[in-house]
């Protein structure tokens, strides 16, 4: 296109989000921003129509959640402020949502409180946010007030995301009566009816605290209407953490039959049977998964250094600085094991000795994320590391470790929920 206007511009940004590219839109408000300060006399006469407006904010902050690129988010938060844009509900509604994936929860409580008008986005995002830092309490807390300013004629009202909101949190932080006792009144309290997806959240919420039983009743007992795809999906997780074999295998058949091609189902089978030490029939699934021509999501890690997204998976060698970040973590591990670490190797589900298990286990995506950012970052800096699977026990407890040994705070953003990890201690208390 020979001219492009701020719908050009916002549209393909918005594209790339959509589609998971978030490095990509950021780097196109970056073109869109360049243009705009340009000096050529042909771009100034047209630099308006490139000024960033509350829907490509709305846009791309999404994408600065996604990559925890907090540096870039604060800079877009700044533009708004300066334009009149932060008081725009969606805008303020993507801010919240924004600093709390990039894990400053303090922050997105102040944009929160400072807005002028919420909207249920905005309530929602933020219970959610709770939910994901493992603040239960707190996320029932502003649940109440939300439900409150409702009976007093507000225009906000609780709706079906807002009690899948409150379920996540109360399944993060082991609340396991005050879920229970919601999904039995939502009805009554609030006119909202169970959907399937709160069917899921309240078999998560039985699975994480290890009522596996009661979470597989709750499934037989769903209305044969509902589809149960998202609770078997929460089952079959739950049956990975605490290495129930047989259900397993009936929510990864259940899975199956329902989404033949989905990886995850296979993987977490594949995964409870090399935990159980039940290597061929680990084999026999991965074999099928092949069969099916399903492949395996790869582990990845992420950290923001500066302008550029570092990415790590397990045993990456492609790295420039590879070398020296396996180097360091070796050395690392010899300090963690003076200070009391003890490698869990059960975390490889692959039959190997255990001297090839703890030199799998210092390769892992996360592992080499938080080397990157103690090698590259000044004494005391926090380290913020996004992994789009669910963090290993092992290095959960690693990072415990290397917070206590090396004076940093790191914040752990895993698939579903956060791990602050400070002076040897997680904010989850080991419950996730």
């Amino acid at each position: 296109m020979e001219h492009k206007d701020i719908v050009s511009w916002n549209t393909m940004i918005t594209g790339c989000v959509v589609c998971g590219q978030h490095s990509e839109a950021l780097l196109l408000l970056h073109e869109m921003q360049r243009l705009n300060d340009s000096e050529d006399e042909h771009e100034y006469d047209i630099r308006t129509f490139h000024r960033a407006n509350s829907i490509t904010l709305m846009a791309v902050l999404p994408g600065c959640a996604s990559l925890s690129a907090l540096a870039k988010g604060k800079e877009i938060h700044a533009y708004a402020i300066k334009n009149n844009m932060a008081s725009d509900v969606a805008v303020g509604s993507a801010l919240v949502d924004m600093y709390a994936k990039c894990g400053c929860l303090n922050m997105s409580k102040r944009v929160f409180d400072l807005m002028p008008k919420k909207n249920v986005i905005t309530w929602n995002v933020l219970i959610m946010a709770y939910g994901m830092h493992g603040l239960g309490e707190e996320a029932l807390s502003l649940f109440r007030e939300m439900a409150a300013e409702a009976l007093q004629g507000s225009d906000t009202k609780p709706n079906e995301v807002t009690i899948i909101a409150v379920f996540a949190a109360c399944s993060h932080s082991g609340l396991v009566n005050e879920g229970l006792d919601l999904f039995c009144s939502m009805s009554d309290r609030y006119g909202i009816n169970p959907t399937g997806n709160h069917y899921a959240c309240v078999v998560d919420l039985l699975g994480r605290a290890g009522k596996l039983d009661a979470a597989y009743e709750l499934i037989s007992s769903m209305p044969a209407q509902y589809d149960k795809t998202g609770a078997w999906s929460s089952l079959l997780g739950a049956c990975q953490v605490h290495k129930n074999v047989e259900l397993g295998e009936v929510a990864a058949r259940n899975l199956i039959q329902l989404e033949p091609h989905i990886d995850s189902h296979y993987v977490l089978l594949s995964n409870i049977y090399s935990s159980a030490g039940l290597w061929e029939k680990a084999t026999e699934v991965r074999k099928n998964m092949k069969q099916m021509g399903v492949k395996k999501e790869p582990g990845c890690s992420w950290i923001v250094f500066g302008d550029k997204v570092h990415k790590f998976h397990a045993g990456d060698v492609l790295h420039p600085q590879s070398e020296q970040l396996h180097g360091f973590i070796e050395d690392l591990s010899e300090r963690m094991k003076k200070e009391g670490y003890v490698p869990d190797t059960s975390c490889v589900l692959h039959n190997l000795d255990e001297e090839e298990k703890e030199s799998l286990l210092c390769g892992h995506s996360e592992r080499l994320a938080i080397a990157f950012g103690i090698l590259n970052t000044p004494p005391g800096c926090t380290i913020r590391v996004s992994k789009n699977l669910r963090v290993c026990n092992d290095c959960h407890t690693a990072t415990k470790f290397i917070s206590k040994i090396e004076k940093r705070e790191i914040i752990l953003r895993d698939v579903r929920r956060f791990h602050h990890f400070k002076d040897g201690v997680c904010s989850c208390g080991d419950y996730w």
